[in-house]
């Protein structure tokens, strides 16, 4: 009789758990995963004015090219480049393989940095390839721990940022084997694989700073030459210069390095169904369509594997409408539209304030190192997209975990609150949420980088 008590507890607690965790969390259950789906409005509205939108999306260009036209760098100041190095002196961190690195792995990345010199190639530049910007000049991880899902695999600390191929960048540095080059974007800085890369004359600057731009709307989309060879791959929100308007496809240019890595212009084709001439109208029709795109995409810390984090979906999708975003979610939040600060909110009056004062597609949500777009609501109750790695736990041993979500979906405010393991000194992410931003209507100049 005891041996059949506890081998049905045992069952009765394996089903349980089962039943009490599904795989995806409610919301996701729930909800559905097409942003077609949530229209309040007649599909075809414009969500901002034509000379409104053009007059972002010439800030956006001014920006993406500002760093062609700059004397020194503005993002990697050398103490900034000088202290990416002084933290892993003291933390190295873990590697691929689990083990602590040794110093002799820093101290061989800091010698071939060669920072005595800082910068020493200062000259303009274009990214050849789609690449990583990496706080030192090396493809080997650093992890915080050797295990953990929110501080080892997939959050290696050196992956600053994924960058297109194709964009502007400022050369300010080579490494001492002059395999690294230490570039600078409109939006942040790293060190890119040469290979990665190729140097822009006053000529090719010229001809690939037109003011007519193609951008890419469908994900992972192949750039073709006229005879069908590959060329490059593109996915939402990346820009190329535009050089004809055809009924089936748009003519670009194509950024590739000579042999002496000088950059030269190739002919390009993308299908028009791929691409549009930038910038796409900001319609709820275009807006669930880029949207959607990007829906069940995997998460992808600082862009690795070719996927997106929260910040680099959002600045992707506001990119095919012409509206430029900074790198970071903080930045974004603050740095772009008109910010309400939601700090100090009820859950209930952050939720009421974003209802009555968000516009959907145009606001921005953030909490500390995270930030999700306003689509609308349900309900009564605020819909959100993100790009979410997971909600935090907790065990009845009190070990910090996650409910991995892992991609860009929809949810409320409130994804994941019907966990029974989670953490209840947490909470969910409304409360959490400390401020919103507008883009639209935004009283300002060119926005800073």
């Amino acid at each position: 009789m005891n041996k059949r008590f506890w081998s049905a507890a045992v069952l009765f607690f394996f089903l349980w758990g089962c039943v009490a965790s599904p795989d995806a969390i409610r919301d996701v259950r729930d909800l559905r995963q097409d942003h077609a789906a949530y229209f309040t409005a007649a599909a075809g509205e414009e969500l901002l004015p034509a000379a409104e939108q053009a007059r972002l999306d010439e800030d956006c260009n001014t920006i993406t090219f500002s760093v062609w036209h700059q004397s020194e760098p503005f993002h990697a100041l050398p103490e900034r480049v000088k202290q990416d190095f002084r933290k892993y002196a003291v933390k190295p961190g873990f590697g691929e393989n689990k083990r602590r690195h040794p110093p002799s792995w820093f101290r061989k990345i800091q010698h071939n940095a060669s920072l005595s010199n800082y910068p020493n190639a200062l000259s303009r530049g274009i990214t050849v390839r789609n690449t990583s910007l990496r706080e030192m000049p090396t493809l080997s991880p650093s992890f915080t721990s050797a295990d953990g899902d929110s501080s080892a695999w997939p959050f290696d600390n050196l992956q600053r940022s994924a960058v297109a191929a194709n964009t502007p960048v400022m050369i300010c540095h080579a490494s001492a084997d002059k395999s690294w080059m230490l570039v600078e974007t409109s939006f942040t800085y790293g060190w890119v694989p040469v290979e990665d890369l190729a140097f822009a004359s006053d000529g090719f600057v010229r001809a690939w700073e037109s003011g007519r731009y193609a951008v890419i709307t469908r994900d992972r989309t192949s750039v073709l030459d006229e005879n069908g060879r590959f060329l490059v791959r593109g996915s939402v929100g990346h820009i190329f210069t535009l050089t004809a308007v055809l009924p089936d496809r748009l003519g670009v240019a194509v950024a590739v390095a000579d042999s002496g890595r000088r950059a030269v212009i190739r002919e390009g084709v993308i299908p028009t169904d791929a691409a549009a001439v930038k910038p796409l109208r900001l319609t709820l029709v275009n807006a669930a369509r880029i949207a959607n795109e990007m829906i069940g995409e995997p998460y992808g810390w600082g862009g690795m594997y070719g996927n997106r984090d929260c910040s680099s979906m959002t600045r992707d999708f506001f990119a095919v409408f012409g509206i430029w975003l900074p790198r970071h979610s903080e930045d974004q939040v603050r740095e772009a539209g008109t910010l309400t600060d939601l700090s100090g909110l009820s859950g209930a009056e952050k939720e009421k304030r974003i209802l009555e004062k968000g516009v959907p597609y145009l606001t921005l949500l953030w909490r500390k190192g995270h930030v999700m777009l306003y689509i609308g609501s349900q309900d009564g109750r605020a819909l959100i997209f993100h790009n979410i790695w997971g909600i935090r736990t907790r065990d009845l041993k009190g070990r910090e975990g996650r409910k991995i979500i892992g991609q860009a979906v929809i949810t409320t405010l409130e994804p994941g609150r019907e966990l029974n393991n989670l953490d209840a000194s947490s909470g969910t992410l409304l409360n959490h949420i400390a401020a919103m931003s507008v883009l639209a209507g935004a009283n300002r100049e060119t926005p800073a980088r």
